[in-house]
């Protein structure tokens, strides 16, 4: 079959770490290619897929993984002649969406729902014989294995794929008479991170004979907790799944399970949407499964390949020579690319202060990756989306930069093309080349910043996905330092416009302009008031000044030194009473002139101080701390006290306390 035109054909896969999805994506690839369509894969990578095992659980609770949820809706703004949706893939992390109301999200597209069954104009299905292949299953353990307490998990809610096969297995027990309940029926979804759930399954059923996973993934999950339990899988207690994936066959033992084949099936549903794009009559499909029968349940396989006759030792060598150099050339391929993404975390650091070239940049990095072409979307403002408030897919992504044909191009910010219902992403990415897109969400927390779209090999997926989440990291660095610029100029003109008008009041004035404190001069003249009325009275003489403000100016300037002047004025300030003294008398350095007749003053002070500094570096956005040294010196105030010797003193102090301070205030 030929097109009449070079289609492009959306496809939605989720869960892209796991097996099956694999072989959707190879098969959906391998017949693009044969078709002369173009592939625009929206891919759903959810970070429980990648780092399961590594992750403390306080992480796995606040991450982000809602926002590739919102990936399949840009599919609305991208021109797609047909759509194809895994929904099987889909549905575990579609918690609060209905299938009926994510299809009609795209009634107005040819659809082909793969793994689901959609009563819709213009929906069409294709999916596995679920009943059939799990009831082979179950039969087969009751009837060859003589089973009765058989277990079941089952995969995500409102998946079709699930339902099936649980029903399977309910209908089965009941047509044999045996009994089922609650406990004998585990709630995994699809992934191979179920162990939690396995455990819970085993510790509810004393001495199950055996357990049908509903898919192969979590069947892995199954070896690994009866290895830990020392039950010996294919003896102990049998094993069966569903998919018959790459991995079933090398598994020790073999699984045992159901054959669907992930790649044929993705070839189907390219070849169907060509025929409903050219105005041809298709139906919903039921595919046929095979039962694949491996020692995991407690027979003998038979599908073991046949024997070679043994090698000679120097064909064996030639043989392993060239596995060898195969491996060197991947170990180095690793190396290479294990280097890229620091690397273009810091290059695009560098370009922070131009957009146009950071953008550039990105497209640059990337071409050294050997893609066939990339294109940088992004949204103009940043949208944030919390996972809980509805979503609205945006409808202002515009081209900021790409990578196609050896040349690199970006736009000024006001220059870029936007995308429209007219001018939307496929016709925006058409050189006139076939292309095979796999789209990556850039988002950093809550904040999504567009879409990357690169034309690149499946195999190469892995690392894109940690490429595109360094890319967004590097997005939201550049929003806070454009926000910070703005700030920076925004204060700029605010300072020096009070500047201007305070000049000459400020020429007499016995405050400070830049924290608002008494000076020098207004610091001796109220002293001097108190040192001749009082009669007698225990008291501080406080000596403070900011740590390393000579680095902070030289560093990111000076206005960043006034900022964390002020701040340490406001922590000092928010320290005292309002009967105590407090001025800057020059550059960083601070007095204080306290009256306390507390013994415990100087401790529970400095705390104070401490925590007040802590509270502020916390929550500041600042790359530096800010930090305070002090010199402290009780004396007794009256008429006779040397108040020059008590200040000099105080200062002494300072200096002695300076040496324990940061050798550098760097974050």
């Amino acid at each position: 079959m030929k097109a009449k035109k070079r289609y492009t054909i959306g496809v939605m896969v989720g869960g892209m770490h796991g097996n099956f999805p694999k072989e959707i994506i190879s098969g959906i690839i391998s017949a693009g290619a044969e078709l002369d369509v173009n592939v625009c894969l929206f891919l759903g990578t959810q970070t429980k897929g990648v780092f399961q095992d590594i992750l403390l659980d306080e992480y796995k609770q606040n991450t982000y993984d809602y926002q590739f949820n919102t990936i399949y809706d840009y599919a609305l703004i991208s021109g797609l002649d047909g759509l194809i949706i895994s929904y099987g893939t889909l549905a575990r992390y579609m918690e609060n969406i209905t299938l009926n109301d994510f299809a009609k999200k795209f009634i107005h597209i040819p659809t082909i729902f793969m793994s689901a069954v959609v009563d819709l104009p213009g929906c069409y299905s294709l999916i596995s014989d679920n009943y059939q292949g799990i009831c082979t299953v179950v039969e087969h353990l009751i009837t060859e294995h003589h089973c009765e307490r058989i277990l079941f998990m089952t995969g995500p809610q409102n998946n079709t794929d699930s339902e099936e096969r649980k029903n399977a297995y309910l209908d089965t027990m009941k047509k044999y008479a045996l009994p089922v309940t609650p406990d004998m029926i585990g709630h995994g979804d699809f992934s191979e991170f179920v162990n939690d759930e396995v455990e819970r399954l085993l510790d509810r059923n004393d001495h199950p004979q055996a357990i049908v996973f509903a898919n192969d993934d979590m069947a892995l999950a199954g070896y690994k907790v009866c290895a830990k339990r020392g039950l010996v899988v294919g003896r102990d207690i049998l094993i069966t799944g569903f998919d018959d994936c790459d991995i079933a066959g090398s598994l020790n033992p073999p699984l045992t399970t159901v054959a669907q084949d992930g790649k044929a099936m993705a070839r189907m549903a390219i070849y169907d949407m060509l025929r409903i794009l050219n105005h041809e009559q298709i139906a919903d499909r039921r595919i046929p499964v095979s039962f694949v029968q491996r020692e995991s349940c407690g027979c003998p396989s038979l599908d073991e390949p046949e024997k070679e006759p043994a090698l000679n030792l120097a064909s064996e060598v030639h043989r392993l020579t060239h596995v060898i150099a195969d491996m060197k050339l991947e170990f180095q391929n690793f190396q290479r690319k294990s280097w890229f993404i620091p690397i273009i975390a810091r290059e695009l650091n560098d370009y922070v202060d131009d957009e146009k070239e950071f953008c550039l940049q990105i497209m640059e990095r990337i071409k050294e990756l050997r893609t066939k072409g990339a294109y940088l979307f992004l949204l103009d403002p940043p949208v944030a989306y919390d996972g809980n408030s509805d979503w609205t897919c945006p409808d202002t992504l515009r081209l900021a930069s790409f990578y196609r044909n050896g040349r690199s191009v970006s736009y000024e910010p006001s220059d870029r093309p936007h995308v429209t219902a007219e001018n939307p992403l496929s016709h925006l990415t058409n050189d006139g080349d076939r292309h095979n897109f796999m789209t990556f969400l850039l988002f950093s927390g809550e904040r999504q910043y567009g879409l990357l779209l690169c034309d690149i090999q499946s195999e190469d997926f892995s690392f894109f996905y940690f490429v595109s989440l360094q890319i967004g990291l590097s997005l939201r660095y550049l929003e806070i330092s454009k926000i910070e610029e703005a700030h920076r100029r925004a204060m700029s003109h605010d300072m020096e416009q009070i500047r201007e008008e305070k000049r000459v009041l400020d020429i007499e004035s016995g405050y400070d302009k830049l924290t608002g404190l008494l000076n020098l001069r207004g610091f001796t003249e109220q002293i001097k008031k108190i040192h001749r009325t009082v009669v007698s009275e225990n008291a501080y003489m406080i000596y403070a000044d900011l740590d390393h403000l000579k680095e902070i100016n030289d560093t990111w300037g000076h206005l960043e030194g006034n900022f964390a002047l002020q701040s340490v004025s406001k922590v000092l300030k928010s320290c005292l009473r309002d009967t105590d003294l407090l001025a800057r008398i020059g550059g960083d350095e601070f007095i204080v002139l306290i009256t306390s007749g507390t013994e415990s003053f100087e401790p529970l002070f400095r705390n104070r101080i401490a925590e007040a500094c802590w509270q502020l570096n916390e929550y500041s956005e600042k790359p530096y701390y800010v930090e305070i040294s002090m010199g402290i010196v009780p004396f007794v105030l009256d008429a006779d006290a040397n108040l020059q010797e008590v200040i000099a003193e105080a200062d002494r102090r300072l200096y002695e306390n300076k040496k324990s301070r940061r050798p550098s205030i760097r974050k």
